[in-house]
């Protein structure tokens, strides 16, 4: 194993000492720390420097092409925002070299308000190869909205920037119109589905438009399709027979909730196996959801099992987003007994930082560790940035700690890190 030059080790750690990040500075055990083992150094560690350093590929970006302004925030008491400041100054704080302090707050140096509009003044393709630049970022993967994907301004970004293509409208029409809070709304299905495909009289109009959508996705930069019907109608799908679903769809603007669902079952099911057959991975949203009043219990992992067993789709790669928090002992269960199964840990690493700290120690015992990756889930250049730098030290804290606990050694940890930043997401993505 190469080592990594003391220069090199120094440079990093004085960078480290203006972020005013808190770790350990030697290898102990967690029952033996105390607060005079901190300073306000890296940790004289192999594992620590290429957690923090190494290039990576970033698997979960929701991009915002309107280039919001920067906003600082310290109302604690009435939202749920205490991560997301703390994430803006660390970002902040890289892009722009200002130390803003533990937040970034509204009255937070006005010079960092002024360098972040003058940054998304150069547009938002600038923006995003800056943010990669200073996050160590080699390939973005962002997300592809509603239209066909040879629409995508987001595929325009940058040469760096690769494709997740949404299937919920082909198969929801509208997501929101399936969860608690949307079905109030003006909706019928049927026009919905049309109005993304064209005229469907038939079902099997329906699934020709699908696989002819589907069939033209890797022709647009597009290397997987993202699946977020946990927000709507749930991951747990039935089974229903062609001629169902003919019968079904044959009511057209008609059709009742039941049969519906009957459709929208079958046509996901028909999706899998046009990405099967374009080896398109499938990225599925589980657990947490940050919109609406959904049900938790549907966006739980285990509920894709009976996809899993099915040999219909025993080549498709799936990909388990945010650890399936809070259910990431399911999570666990899945990527272990199924050889396909894939842990993308993006979010739960930056938003429960307590759980992912268990979460990552359960899986690194018990999942193969060529089976995980993870994207910064962020949507400006400061949380691009800010969450890239949360996650690396997460991930350096349970690596050491596990090195400490003698779990793992050092050349297993180095070696965790180079499949998890680089190797595992290239393989799946096909990058």
């Amino acid at each position: 194993m190469k080592r990594i030059r003391r220069r090199t080790f120094m440079q990093t750690a004085l960078a480290g000492m203006g972020a005013g990040v808190l770790v350990k500075p030697t290898l102990v055990s967690a029952s033996s720390q105390s607060e005079n083992q901190y300073e306000r150094v890296y940790a004289n560690s192999d594992v620590r420097l290429k957690a923090m350093t190494m290039e990576r590929i970033d698997t979960h970006c929701h991009y915002d092409l309107t280039m919001s302004e920067l906003k600082g925030e310290d109302d604690f008491i009435n939202t749920p925002e205490l991560v997301g400041s703390s994430i803006l100054a660390i970002g902040s704080r890289k892009l722009y070299g200002i130390n803003p302090g533990l937040y970034l707050r509204p009255d937070s140096s006005e010079e960092i308000f002024s360098r972040a509009a003058g940054l998304r003044a150069k547009g938002a393709g600038a923006a995003l190869e800056t943010a990669m630049d200073v996050a160590n970022i080699s390939t973005q993967l962002v997300f592809n909205y509603g239209a066909h994907p040879k629409h995508s301004k987001e595929a325009m970004l940058s040469s760096r920037v690769q494709l997740l293509n949404y299937v919920d409208n082909l198969i929801a029409g509208d997501v929101k119109a399936f969860s608690p809070d949307g079905r109030d709304m003006e909706f019928n299905y049927y026009d919905a589905i049309c109005d993304r495909l064209g005229e469907l009289k038939t079902m099997s109009d329906y699934l020709n438009a699908l696989d002819a959508d589907i069939d033209s996705w890797r022709d647009y930069r597009v290397v997987a399709m993202k699946v977020s019907l946990a927000y709507s109608i749930g991951l747990k799908f039935a089974d229903p027979s062609l001629k169902e679903a003919q019968n079904a769809f044959a009511k057209k603007r008609d059709m009742s909730p039941e049969e519906i669902t009957i459709v929208q079952h079958y046509a996901f099911r028909h999706s899998l196996l046009a990405c099967q057959r374009n080896d398109l991975p499938v990225v599925v949203h589980t657990g947490f959801q940050i919109w609406g009043h959904a049900d938790l219990q549907v966006s739980n992992p285990i509920h894709l099992h009976n996809l899993l067993i099915d040999k219909r789709y025993k080549d498709i790669t799936w990909v388990l987003l945010h650890g399936g928090n809070p259910y990431v002992g399911e999570t666990t269960y899945l990527a272990r007994m199924f050889p396909n199964v894939f842990i993308d840990f993006t979010w739960i690493s930056w938003m429960t930082r307590v759980r992912f700290n268990m979460a990552l120690a359960e899986w690194i015992e018990i999942v193969p560790h060529g089976k995980f990756c993870w994207g910064s889930d962020s949507g400006t250049p400061e949380t691009i940035v800010g969450i890239g730098e949360i996650t690396r030290e997460r991930i350096a804290n349970v690596l050491e700690d596990q090195i400490a606990h003698r779990i793992i050694d050092e050349k297993v940890a180095l070696d965790f890190l180079e499949h998890t930043y680089v190797e595992t997401p290239k393989r799946i993505f096909q990058l």
